[in-house]
C-alpha cells in the first residue's frame, strides 16, 4: 500500500502487481475522475440506463435514479454496474492517462476483435458485486471517484477450488494463502492480480471507473486460463499478441 500520489507511469506500473493493492489517492488527479464526479453526471440524469434491482435484474430507469441511491438514506438497491464506457461517453476513456490505457495490449487488436473493457459503476450503500475472477484471466484497476468500497480478495488456491478458475492456471510458485481485505475511499486505486477472486461492496453509496488489462505481467496466466478452458481462439489471439509485442520490445501499445 502507498499513501504517495505517484505520476502516471508509475501508477500504470504498480497495477501490474501480482497481490492486490489499493493505492492511496493515485488517481486524484486524473482527468476522469473529475468527469465522474456526482455534480457532472447530474448533467446527464434524464438519459436511460439498464441498472440492477436488489434481486439483480435488469431494469431501465433514469441515471439521476441510480444517481438519488448514492445519497439515499434508504437505497432501494438499484446498481449500475455493467454499463459499459464506450456506450455511455466514449470521451471518458480518453480521460485516463495514456500510461494506463497503455496496459492492455488487447487494445493493438483490429476494433472487431478489440475486447471492450471498462466500465463504470454507480450503486447505493449495500450493493455489490458478488465473488468471481476476472474474464480471460485478465488483471484489473478501479477508481473510486466517490463513496467508499470494501474488498475481499481470495488467492486463486482459493478460487481454483471454489470452482471458479479452472486448474493449471496458477503459476507452482503462486502464492498458497489468503485472503486480503482492502478498504476504497475517493481517488484510490484498486488493484486485482489475475486470478484473484474477489467480492467487492459499497458501503456508502459509490461512483467507480474500472478497467481490465492483459499485457507482460499476465500474458502466460492468461493463455494457461484460455489452454485450461479450451478456448483455442482466445489462447491463439494471446500468443499472436505476446509474439508482436516481443517483436516490439515489450512496449505498451498507444491507444
Amino acid at each position: 500500500m502507498t499513501t504517495s500520489t505517484p505520476d502516471a507511469a508509475t501508477t500504470a506500473a504498480r497495477l501490474c502487481g501480482d497481490r492486490p493493492a489499493v493505492l492511496r489517492g493515485a488517481g486524484l488527479g486524473w482527468p476522469v475522475y473529475a468527469a465522474l464526479r456526482e455534480a457532472r453526471l447530474r448533467e446527464r440524469e434524464d438519459r436511460p440506463v439498464v441498472a440492477e434491482d436488489a434481486e439483480r435484474r435488469p431494469v431501465t430507469v433514469r441515471l439521476g435514479e441510480v444517481l438519488d441511491e448514492v445519497r439515499a438514506r434508504r437505497p432501494v438497491g438499484l446498481y449500475l454496474r455493467d454499463q459499459r464506457v464506450s456506450e455511455f461517453d466514449p470521451a471518458l476513456w480518453g480521460l485516463v492517462p495514456r500510461a494506463v490505457r497503455r496496459l492492455n495490449w488487447l487494445l493493438a487488436l483490429p476494433a472487431e476483435e478489440r475486447p471492450d473493457w471498462a466500465w463504470l459503476m454507480i450503486g447505493g450503500a449495500g450493493t455489490s458485486s458478488p465473488t468471481h475472477v476476472d474474464t480471460m484471466g485478465s488483471a484489473a484497476w478501479n477508481l473510486l471517484c466517490a463513496g467508499r468500497k470494501a474488498w475481499t480478495f481470495h488467492s486463486p488456491e482459493h478460487a481454483e477450488r471454489w470452482g471458479l478458475l479452472p486448474p493449471g492456471c496458477r503459476a507452482e510458485e503462486a502464492c498458497a494463502e489468503e485472503r486480503v481485505d482492502l478498504v476504497q475511499e475517493p481517488g484510490d486505486l484498486v488493484v486485482t492480480p489475475s486470478g484473484w477472486a474477489h467480492e467487492v461492496r459499497n458501503v456508502t453509496g459509490a461512483i467507480s471507473v474500472t478497467a481490465n488489462f492483459i499485457n507482460h505481467a499476465n500474458l502466460d496466466f492468461a493463455k494457461r486460463y484460455a489452454e485450461a478452458l479450451g478456448q483455442t481462439a482466445n489462447h491463439a489471439v494471446l500468443t499472436a499478441v505476446g509474439a508482436t509485442f516481443a517483436r516490439l520490445g515489450g512496449g505498451s501499445h498507444g491507444r
